[in-house]
């Protein structure tokens, strides 16, 4: 079974343009039996990350803290490795605690599938996770959309 480790940008993307939980409230009970049984997971730094972008996903997000990954020796190591090959992947554009290095990390150590709303830039001296992803060698991203029809979830 494939575990998911979804990202910041994949949680606004869904929260406030996608799949808002007013209009499909579906999405997110099956977001929560995946969290639920340990099928999509998150580096802590995602939820740090999400406070300062959305008061009301945080709130949902912290009420499922079993998805949150501290970050443990080995994702901090891989981290580490992340940024010093790819400095600019925490670039001015994006927040100064950007959780993106953390979230390749814990994938990489934990050999997880990435889930981002992120697109590739095609250029390594200004990366998204897709091209740092490409880059090492890892398994390519997905986006929601993806997720779901990987799924086979129906929630119309």
């Amino acid at each position: 079974m494939v575990v998911y480790c979804i990202d910041t940008s994949a949680l606004i993307a869904a929260w406030q343009e996608r799949y808002p939980p007013e209009n499909f409230p579906r999405v997110w009970e099956r977001f929560d039996d995946l969290i639920e049984c340990g099928r999509m997971v998150s580096p802590i730094e995602v939820l740090h990350e999400t406070s300062k972008r959305s008061d009301e996903l945080h709130v949902w997000l912290k009420a499922r803290s079993e998805m949150f990954r501290e970050l443990e020796d080995p994702i901090q190591i891989e981290a580490a490795k992340v940024l010093a090959s790819y400095p600019r992947l925490v670039g001015e554009k994006k927040l100064r605690t950007s959780a993106d290095p953390f979230v390749i990390a814990l994938a990489r150590v934990d050999n997880l599938q990435i889930v981002t709303d992120e697109k590739p830039t095609s250029n390594l001296n200004r990366p998204n996770i897709p091209d740092v992803c490409t880059d090492m060698g890892m398994t390519g991203t997905m986006n929601l959309l993806q997720l779901i029809q990987a799924e086979k979830w129906v929630v119309g």
